[in-house]
């Protein structure tokens, strides 16, 4: 009899501890990078079409005015795809915020006669307020000006 209260006792304590940490486990998510996250931004650009690509980031900007990224991006001449990631540096531009540093390693841009080896080293604009925004895919990010607009961006700015 002993022995059964014991196992019983075992058994219900694992219960216990099993609905703690199922209930801790399942408390409120947080994607925040930390306390001096101050922007995070969320870009997808698509370009159809021989010369097209695209390019897919994550970047968080700090109250330092620094910041980090991640991502890929890929060019259809062939690269292929490629992981982009790096630290970035920001300021604000009247009503938009401005980032540099960005590096797309798997986007040459080869339009006769010119080429532009990877990395290639883009700007990113974007709006100063939160929200979602649309735009055509030289709205967002600088691509050289002999490329066609032909393709499209979403962009999420959030805290």
């Amino acid at each position: 009899m002993k022995r059964l209260r014991r196992m019983l006792a075992v058994t219900v304590a694992a219960g216990g501890l099993s609905a703690a940490l199922l209930v801790s486990a399942a408390g409120p998510a947080s994607a925040d990078y930390g306390r001096g996250a101050v922007y995070q931004i969320e870009l997808s650009m698509n370009s159809s079409g021989p010369q097209g690509g695209g390019v897919w980031l994550w970047i968080t900007l700090n109250s330092s005015y620094t910041g980090d990224y991640a991502g890929s991006d890929c060019g259809h001449g062939g690269a292929g795809t490629a992981s982009d990631k790096g630290d970035v540096t920001w300021h604000y531009d009247g009503t938009n915020v401005v980032i540099e540093g960005v590096e797309l390693n798997a986007l040459p841009v080869s339009v006769f006669p010119t080429f532009i080896p990877p990395p290639y080293h883009t700007t990113i604009t974007v709006p100063r307020a939160y929200g979602h925004y649309t735009g055509n895919d030289h709205a967002y990010l600088t691509l050289p000006s002999f490329l066609p607009v032909g393709g499209f961006s979403q962009l999420q700015v959030a805290p």
